[in-house]
């Protein structure tokens, strides 16, 4: 596994030694997220305990890029970035796939808060 796209990696594999190609896109589709609720969350826990909500979260976000191929661009606290575009960055830009996504993250996200009893 890589942080980078994977078409990327064979783009840099095919050439070596040469600098890396800059890409711009004509289409690209994000998705950003924001965990409503966390910054009050994570003040009344301990620092190991935000580390465990905040994986288990963004473990369960990262098998929803798989499932809708979605590139996972980024997360800053508690910020979650994925988005689709033309290759390199991805196979194809779907921003039905991307809407989908965004969905099932607000459907995975209330059913962690209800089993656990909290407000994200």
């Amino acid at each position: 596994e890589t942080l980078m796209p994977p078409m990327v990696v064979q783009e840099i594999a095919s050439k070596p030694g040469m600098a890396c190609q800059h890409h711009q896109f004509q289409n690209a589709t994000v998705a950003q997220s924001d965990l409503c609720g966390f910054t009050e969350l994570a003040s009344t826990r301990q620092p190991q305990e935000v580390v465990e909500i905040i994986s288990e979260l963004f473990g369960r976000f990262d098998e929803l890029t798989d499932k809708f191929a979605i590139y996972k661009v980024e997360t800053v606290g508690d910020a979650y970035i994925a988005a689709m575009a033309e290759p390199p960055l991805s196979a194809i830009n779907s921003p039905s796939a991307v809407v989908r996504f965004g969905l099932a993250m607000v459907e995975v996200t209330h059913a962690w808060s209800e089993r656990r009893g909290e407000n994200v």
